[in-house]
């Protein structure tokens, strides 16, 4: 799961003070493999993004956030992981 915005005390399931009603993550929680300790290659959502399809770091093709109706800075020959899970049958759109 890779959410923008999203801390860990946001989750009912690790904080019940949580004002937040999260029944669908608490769920994956509580009957799912959890893992809390994770990083991303940028705080905001487009660089870490281009990390988390490319598998390189953002800074390597740009520096700046990419603006909501840009152009993608994922070159189309690049591959991804979304191709690389088309190679092994999943349907994606990216």
């Amino acid at each position: 799961l890779y959410a923008d915005d999203l801390g860990i005390g946001d989750l009912k399931a690790y904080n019940s003070d949580s004002k937040i009603p999260t029944p669908n993550l608490d769920k994956l929680v509580a009957t799912g493999r959890v893992f809390l300790d994770a990083h991303s290659s940028a705080g905001t959502c487009s660089p870490s993004r281009y990390s988390l399809l490319t598998g390189r770091y953002h800074w390597r093709k740009f520096t700046k956030v990419v603006q909501s109706f840009g152009a993608s800075k994922i070159s189309p020959t690049r591959f991804t992981l979304a191709k690389m899970l088309n190679q092994v049958g999943y349907h994606t759109s990216l």
